[in-house]
């Protein structure tokens, strides 16, 4: 008998949310992030669904994901948004036709004097607009664009820069990041194409929406604002978070459940084990009253979470018995709403998602 907790995947709801994104950018190409798994729903399930939706190009963190894509077949144009770190990366990254976005001055040099014998490598170079994570200053960032520009056996592709406030986007900050970047362009003999926008810039900031767009978290039906659920910028969630009761225990007052003290019965009480828990991925600091749904009736949780238990409240539904499905996350339990109980944000959530859950697409 298989455990009952499982993540189902809806390629309807990924479909809809990248045709959100094309409303909002609809002169742009779409690079659809999908590093870290992506964000939980499995990088290989979500690049082929978005592939045949028509996603322009895909945007993962390291060399070995991109070998993941072209292992699964997807031959959409795939960029490693962190480069490289070793020569025989480049070999690799030419070899399955993998771009690269250059974020240092010793990246562009090695790929200025690399001598490969296949395809042009693809190449982004990535300016520090403000974020001051990666990036090279605007100052020399012309100078190594119109180098890489004019290189044999390079494609050129453009400047790729990152908001660091898109969730705030009345920030003047934004407006001040997307000045820097059009300025560099300017310093370039031939404007290039131009990439800042993430899901928050992509949905509330018009300026930012240049030649690509970049949306990650958006894909996934989650909203990258701390006051407002995907739901509301007409978003669906992508997966659920489900499983079942294995076993209704019986509470008669001042009778303690789980660890500790995470909770006391104060009357006679009806409660849920789901065999679901830290070692999943469902975070171990959510309290008791966390929101739930137990055979679709809205309900919490109760003390703490175990590595592979929770304890759910069933007084709502007297009715709710051993098999009765129970939904942790998903269109009923919005990510937005999990992360504020756990005094996180939606992504860690997402990303948090173990991959010993069961995955089931649909």
């Amino acid at each position: 008998m298989a455990r009952p907790s499982r993540v189902r995947l809806f390629a309807d709801a990924l479909e809809q949310n990248l045709g959100v994104v094309r409303r909002h950018a609809p002169n742009s190409r779409v690079m659809a992030v999908v590093k870290a798994d992506a964000y939980g729903h499995g990088l290989e399930w979500v690049a082929g669904v978005l592939e045949s939706a028509g996603a322009d190009a895909f945007g993962v963190a390291c060399i070995e994901e991109g070998v993941r894509l072209r292992e699964a077949g997807i031959r959409a144009p795939v960029f490693i948004l962190e480069g490289f770190f070793r020569d025989d990366e480049l070999s690799a990254a030419e070899s399955l036709e993998l771009g690269l976005v250059l974020h240092r001055s010793d990246q562009v040099e090695r790929v200025l004097a690399w001598k490969g014998t296949g395809p042009p490598l693809r190449c982004f170079l990535k300016v520090d607009t403000g974020m001051h994570r990666l990036g090279l200053e605007p100052e020399t960032a012309a100078a190594w664009g119109a180098r890489l520009a004019a290189a044999p056996g390079l494609r050129w592709e453009g400047l790729f820069s990152h908001m660091a406030r898109a969730d705030t986007p009345e920030d003047p900050y934004n407006r001040g990041q997307v000045e820097v970047l059009e300025a560099t362009a300017a310093q370039l003999p031939e404007r290039p194409a131009l990439s800042l926008a993430n899901s928050g810039a992509l949905l509330e900031m018009p300026e930012s929406r240049m030649d690509w767009v970049r949306p990650g978290l958006m894909l996934y039906g989650a909203s990258p604002f701390p006051e407002r659920d995907g739901a509301d910028l007409g978003l669906k969630q992508v997966l659920r978070l489900e499983s079942e009761i294995i076993t209704v225990r019986r509470l008669e007052p001042g009778d303690w459940i789980g660890y500790g003290t995470g909770f006391q019965a104060d009357r006679i009480m009806r409660v849920g084990v789901v065999p679901l828990g830290y070692g999943d991925g469902y975070p171990r600091h959510l309290e008791t009253g966390t929101p739930v749904r137990v055979a679709g009736r809205p309900s919490r949780t109760l003390g703490r979470v175990c590595m592979d238990m929770v304890f759910v409240d069933l007084e709502p539904m007297p009715e709710a018995r051993e098999g009765s499905p129970v939904e942790l996350l998903g269109p009923e339990v919005p990510a937005e709403v999990l992360a504020r109980a756990a005094g996180t944000i939606p992504y860690e959530i997402l990303c948090g998602l173990r991959m010993r859950l069961q995955r089931l697409a649909r």
